[in-house]
């Protein structure tokens, strides 16, 4: 059923070296005495690097830490730290996973939890792979491709920005490495830089990216950046500062690009048949059976989701899932049964999942309770497969369905708010089009072009995708009253971000990598 060849992967650059960012693997010769000889304390791009072909496959490698959803041995779902950190899931329907228990209170996040440190080492190694890719390219000297080097200067230049975007929202001001580390000669430790200041330096990265990149359509291989993508994430970044005015331009700039539009149906926003659609500006894409081995052993090889397993309620034998995600009741409630997109984000009873003749474990028609420890009767199903999709998966661990990160959806609300808050722009025709979508024209259930309008469409419109709410929450100032509303205790100064992992603090020197506030 999936696809195509996929080509964003790291399959093609397992051969090659990337340094993490506080760390250089000294590399030296073998010898009857090895103290003889000098270590080697840099990588020579020139040595390892002779086509083009192999600079794309340092590119490829820069995408890959998008699907590591199991880092160290510690899961690392965005949903964790956006929608069972806020007040969207229960980390699942008892209390058997520990990593996501320990997400589910405020007073279990610690310095010293090891999925907080395994969060951060992904994006920082996304981002050491892209600082790479870019000095490699820059310095190449035989592309063949016209335009070559600067596409992959601006698609690595992208992913910095998007992985600096993740450390910066969830962390606060994180170290900021500019330039690839590769020789201990090299300054390996810097100290944090204040939020503005990573703020600035994606704007620059995203920038700089969406003016070279082409329109949706135009990609270098379906699922590469885009233009309008870079200014997607762009008008999220402007967003995040209250930089109204420029929100509004960089979305109007995506709008105006004429590539993008909403699916009639909003379920096709989560079908494999449908997936880089019209709405669709970026997504993780991933490929069925690349790597056999059990999803919790998988480390950084992941090539396809585990989200359909991770998220799916509980079933033995052929379909074997974990039961976590679990949407909580107020989230399900949230939603006017006229709502289109109801239907399409939870697994309701009476929903009917399958063909006829299919109705594998007694799970269709949905059951009227799911017998869950937390009294909730539902499921997430942005993440499902029918069982027809999943029998004849190569593993079963890895789910082909893409991942979205940006639709454009989200950036009609962005749109929508950041005009409403005095950018200027037409933001109610933007709200209007995604009302429209979801309730109907004319639909009186549909909410008036308000603040508080915009805050509650977003949650319903991207609800359980993983990338916004704990985040949107944060900088709406709503967090406090949101979560606590679902019975989570909140302490202002220190929740708002996560810890900075201990290990880090012990790795640096001394008092130079600053711990967040309360922790």
């Amino acid at each position: 059923m999936k696809k195509f060849q996929r080509n964003i992967s790291k399959n093609n650059a397992l051969n090659f070296l990337f340094l993490a960012l506080s760390t250089v693997l000294l590399l030296g010769s073998c010898s009857d005495d090895i103290t003889d000889k000098e270590p080697i304390t840099e990588i020579v791009a020139e040595t390892a690097f002779k086509t083009e072909q192999d600079v794309l496959s340092s590119l490829n490698a820069a995408y890959d830490p998008l699907q590591w959803q199991s880092v160290l041995n510690n899961q690392t779902f965005p949903l964790m730290q956006q929608g069972v950190r806020a007040d969207d899931l229960h980390s699942q329907s008892a209390n058997f996973w520990a990593i996501g228990q320990q997400y589910d209170q405020f007073s279990t996040i610690v310095s010293t939890l090891p999925s907080v440190a395994s969060v951060w080492s992904k994006w920082y190694q996304g981002v050491a792979r892209a600082n790479f890719t870019i000095q490699l390219a820059e310095d190449f000297e035989d592309f063949q491709t016209a335009g070559l080097q600067e596409q992959i200067i601006a698609e690595a230049r992208f992913l910095r920005g998007l992985y600096y975007f993740e450390l910066v929202r969830l962390f606060g001001g994180v170290p900021l490495f500019q330039e690839a580390v590769t020789s201990a000669d090299q300054e390996l430790f810097k100290p944090r830089s204040s939020a503005s200041e990573v703020y600035a330096f994606i704007e620059s990265d995203l920038q700089a990216a969406a003016a070279i990149l082409p329109f949706k359509n135009s990609e270098r291989v379906l699922g590469s950046a885009t233009s309008g993508a870079a200014l997607g994430l762009l008008t999220k970044v402007f967003l995040y500062q209250e930089k109204w005015a420029a929100a509004v331009s960089a979305a109007e700039q995506v709008i105006g690009q004429g590539v993008y539009s909403l699916e009639s149906d909003f379920r096709n926003n989560f079908l494999q048949t449908t997936e880089f659609g019209p709405e669709s500006l970026f997504e993780i894409n991933y490929q069925d059976g690349l790597f056999a081995g059990g999803f919790n052993g998988t480390g950084q090889q992941q090539e396809g989701s585990g989200m359909w397993r991770w998220s799916f309620p509980f079933l033995s034998g052929t379909y074997p899932s974990f039961n976590n995600f679990i949407p909580r009741q107020d989230l399900v409630d949230f939603f006017d049964d006229s709502d289109q997109r109801k239907e399409a984000t939870f697994l309701l009873p009476g929903q009917v999942l399958n063909s006829p003749g299919l109705a594998a474990l007694n799970f269709d028609p949905v059951p009227d309770n799911f017998g869950y420890a937390i009294g909730v009767n539902t499921g997430a199903k942005k993440y499902f497969l029918t069982f027809e999709e999943v029998q004849p998966l190569l593993n079963v661990e890895g789910s082909p369905l893409n991942e979205k990160i940006l639709r454009y959806a989200d950036v009609l609300l962005m749109h929508a708010e950041a005009s409403l808050m005095g950018g200027g722009g037409n933001g109610a025709s933007s709200f209007q089009q995604v009302l429209d979508r979801a309730y109907g024209p004319g639909n009186p259930a549909a909410p008036s072009y308000t603040l508080q309008g915009v805050k509650d469409e977003r949650r319903r419109e991207l609800a359980t995708e993983g990338w916004n709410r704990f985040t949107d929450l944060v900088r709406w100032g709503d967090i406090q009253a949101a979560v606590n509303a679902v019975g989570k205790d909140f302490t202002v100064g220190r929740d708002e971000l996560l810890p900075i992992p201990q290990q880090e603090i012990d790795t640096y020197p001394e008092g130079m990598l600053e711990q967040n506030p309360g922790y």
